[in-house]
């Protein structure tokens, strides 16, 4: 999908801890940064993923993964 072009890799590590369901606590713990720089870097993937929450982030996640089934994860269009 064309969005994820524009993640950093480091945006794309975090989106997938996302959808592991991980707080940005955890998420810090997990790559060795501090937490102000965990929530910077799930800031910058809504606003490059113009979605609003962690939930719309996961989903077009989700929508990337091969094998994913169509209709499975939609985005109402």
């Amino acid at each position: 999908m064309i969005f994820m072009i524009n993640l950093t890799q480091r945006e794309r590590e975090v989106l997938a801890l996302l959808s592991e369901g991980q707080l940005d606590k955890e998420i810090a713990a997990r790559l060795d940064i501090s937490i102000h720089t965990a929530h910077e870097h799930v800031r910058n993937i809504f606003e490059k993923l113009r979605v609003r929450n962690r939930t719309e982030a996961v989903v077009k996640f989700l929508q990337m993964q091969p094998g994913v089934p169509a209709g499975l994860c939609t985005d109402g269009q």
